[in-house]
């Protein structure tokens, strides 16, 4: 028998460097699905996050909830939905002093004046807009800049530089600015702007401030022209989501990771060995076999090449998998929880705790709205009211998701004698529009003569029983009942 070839360990070392080859881009991450991992949060990271909602300041705080609202997500969805959930339906009530009546010209006028102009001011449109500063920020402050017949114009503050810390003796909350906002305008033509813009009170104080005559950089505000709306206090309210949300990242990419080892596959060449246990082939010679197996198999990136003297293998759990996609679900469910809201929010298949959330939401959101009406109505009484009429703004608790709920609840009070205003305006006509709409049927149509009026389950004398609910109405044990009793009427 010859003597066994004795190898060489430099090139065998050399050799294995050779033998390892693999597809780069079923790697790179960055190059399959367009951005690193963690690139979305490469300027917080969880602990730093978790840091500043538990004992960051109330500008860090800010700052993080505003980065990122701006970078798109669950984040900012959740923050649309509640600041878009109320559709600001309103409702002016005019109280005529005692021994006055509505229908005199001189009442009626004011009180058809104030109906145009909160039809003209687009108000629906302002308080989504307060809204989503609110629940981005934690607080809204602002200036009325002028109130017209047509529009009510308002000023943003700067939410770094405003605070509220006292109440008027009414319970509206004051606002304080800090004056040294106008310092941070380098431009000096831009700050001649802003200072033009501002209320005369604010900036005669930051000349004061500046002349050395006010040692204190806060000036007090009005509240005949100062607004300051938050929910509960100067902090965001959904910062927790943050957290949750980045986790949800993080175990999505992981799960992403898991895919790809599941795709990715190796092709493994085992080089044999001589039964006294030397090497059958050279390693140039196994460096040559490698690379035919590679040149072979090169247009599948998904398959690595591996040549060894050596057994390999892998141990894959059969329930990896699942455990992943489990993971994947508690992470997502678990920003829903921070939020307060259904996971069913964005993609219902039940109607079971959907309803029940959207109740929670828009009553959080209703704490809003009390502090808008109190806003109008003050606006209100003060352009249009006087000693013979005051006023009484109104936000009704309606939305897209229970529209048609209080559509049919509104109509059923008015064939009681209540309401008449209700159902229209919760059908998006206003009370001006309404007026129209039925002196042009009434009047100028004659719709009253030439139309009879559709007929309905309260002229029917025939109709008995409950009406039937519609099909995202009803529960889902009703449905597979029904879907049960299909199945048993086919046969």
């Amino acid at each position: 028998m010859d003597e066994p070839i004795k190898r060489d360990l430099t090139s065998f070392t050399k050799a294995i460097g050779d033998m390892i080859a693999k597809n780069e881009s079923s790697y790179n991450l960055a190059t399959r699905y367009g951005r690193s991992r963690y690139e979305r949060t490469k300027d917080y990271t969880l602990e730093e996050i978790n840091n500043i909602i538990d004992s960051g300041s109330l500008e860090a705080q800010i700052t993080l909830s505003r980065n990122y609202f701006s970078k798109g997500g669950f984040y900012q969805r959740l923050l649309m939905h509640y600041a878009t959930l109320l559709k600001y339906t309103s409702l002016l009530i005019p109280h005529p002093s005692f021994g006055k009546n509505l229908s005199e010209k001189y009442i009626e006028k004011r009180y058809q004046g104030a109906v145009d102009f909160l039809d003209m001011a687009k108000l629906p449109d302002l308080f989504t807009h307060i809204g989503i500063h609110v629940l981005r920020d934690g607080c809204y402050y602002g200036v009325i800049q002028e109130v017209t017949d047509k529009y009510i114009s308002i000023l943003d503050l700067p939410v770094f530089y405003c605070r509220s810390r006292f109440k008027d003796k009414e319970g509206n909350d004051i606002v304080e600015f800090n004056v040294t906002y106008f310092d941070s305008i380098h431009d000096k033509e831009y700050r001649r702007k802003a200072l033009a813009v501002y209320p005369r009170e604010v900036v005669n104080w930051y000349k004061r401030y500046k002349a050395g005559k006010e040692t204190n950089p806060w000036c007090y505000i009005s509240t005949d022209v100062g607004i300051c709306m938050s929910l509960v206090d100067e902090r965001p309210i959904f910062l927790n989501i943050i957290s949750a949300s980045l986790e949800y990242d993080e175990a999505k990419d992981l799960n992403r990771e898991r895919d790809l080892e599941e795709i990715r596959k190796v092709l493994v060449q085992h080089i044999p060995h001589l039964t006294d246990g030397g090497l059958l082939f050279e390693p140039e010679e196994a460096v040559e076999m490698h690379k035919g197996a590679v040149d072979m198999m090169r247009k599948n990136e998904n398959l690595s090449v591996l040549t060894t003297y050596a057994d390999v293998d892998a141990i894959v759990s059969k329930s990896a998998n699942d455990n992943s996609l489990n993971s994947v679900d508690k992470a997502l469910a678990n920003i829903y929880a921070e939020a307060g809201s259904s996971s069913q929010l964005f993609g219902t298949d039940s109607n079971l705790s959907l309803s029940t959330s959207i109740t929670n939401d828009m009553a959080l959101m209703m704490v809003l709205a009390r502090k808008l009406e109190r806003f109008i109505t003050s606006i209100v009484n003060y352009k249009y009211g006087n000693a013979n009429i005051s006023f009484t703004y109104k936000i009704l608790p309606v939305s897209f998701y229970n529209q048609k709920e209080y559509v049919e609840t509104s109509l059923k009070l008015a064939n009681s004698g209540y309401s008449f205003l209700l159902p229209a305006l919760a059908m998006d006509v206003s009370q001006r529009e309404l007026s129209s709409l039925k002196d042009l049927e009434n009047d100028v149509l004659k719709l009253k003569e030439k139309l009879i009026p559709l007929s309905t389950s309260y002229t029917e004398t025939g109709n008995v029983g409950r009406p039937t609910k519609d099909a995202q109405d009803k529960s889902a044990k009703t449905v597979a009942n029904e879907e049960s009793l299909d199945r048993g009427g086919s046969n």
